[in-house]
């Protein structure tokens, strides 16, 4: 991995905040691509594929163990009905959907906009009396 020197003036610059202007309070710098584990293969952790691809990989296997055995074409669609489950355990566990993110996975933000939608909301009757 090459690195050039502007890239390095620029990461400077950006950890100095020497860009014009000043701040007051406090900065936050939150990291593009920190993770705390391991990756087997690029954005997928070890727990990450136990969680995510253990259970569409169980239910692939009862998929194909259903007893019609001897027709061909069922073989096919049991063989197709397993890959697309697999396919899904992969896309949820290693997809990024905040683009810029790259530390947000998939199942997190689909659990955050899940419990944004199923807030105790409040619908007032009546207009207060001021």
């Amino acid at each position: 991995m090459k690195v050039d020197k502007e890239d390095i003036k620029k990461v400077l610059l950006e950890m100095l905040d020497e860009d014009g202007e000043e701040r007051e309070g406090k900065r936050f710098i939150f990291p593009r691509n920190v993770e705390s584990g391991y990756n087997l293969i690029p954005g997928l952790t070890g727990m990450d594929a136990v969680k995510y691809i253990s259970i569409p990989l169980l239910i692939s296997v009862l998929i194909i163990a259903v007893p019609p055995y001897s027709v061909a074409a069922i073989w096919i669609v049991k063989a197709i009905l397993a890959i697309l489950f697999i396919a899904c355990g992969f896309i949820v566990a290693i997809a990024r959907p905040v683009r810029y993110r790259s530390n947000i996975r998939c199942v997190e933000h689909i659990r955050t906009i899940l419990s944004f939608y199923s807030r105790q909301k409040i619908f007032f009757l009546k207009p207060k009396k001021r």
